[in-house]
């Protein structure tokens, strides 16, 4: 009787990971930016393209740092989680890029029921004239 109480436990939670799933596919996102010189903020946008088959993703956002490419598991990566538990297809931020004369590189990601996927990548670049000696 306990085999049956925990195989029905498994199969309950196989099938809330399942849901609301019809291929069961990670997510494919692309990803748009601006930077704004006078307030060194950068905006970024990620449109859903495919969903994977899944219409509910567990968390949406964007990761960036100053090497390539950056990944959610990377120490020297900054992670901006935009939503949890959505529905949307396009999310956004704005974050403020601090140094002056540096590559930044981002990208988007979505975690879904079948698993995590990024954008590709963007690289953001500084000029040394966007930040004035004060």
């Amino acid at each position: 009787m306990r085999h049956l109480n925990k195989i029905a436990t498994l199969c309950f939670c196989a099938a809330l990971l399942l849901a609301g799933c019809t291929k069961f596919g990670t997510a494919v996102s692309t990803i748009t930016y601006s930077f704004d010189k006078g307030t060194k903020q950068l905006t970024v946008n990620a449109q859903i393209t495919d969903n994977g088959g899944c219409h509910y993703y567990m968390e949406q956002g964007f990761c960036y740092s100053l090497f390539t490419p950056p990944d959610m598991n990377d120490i020297f990566t900054t992670q901006v989680k935009v939503n949890g538990y959505s529905e949307v297809d396009t999310f956004s931020t704005t974050f403020t890029l601090p140094l002056a004369d540096t590559a930044y590189y981002v990208r988007a990601y979505v975690k879904n029921s079948a698993g995590l996927s990024y954008s590709d990548v963007v690289k953001v670049s500084t000029n040394p004239s966007d930040y004035p000696e004060k």
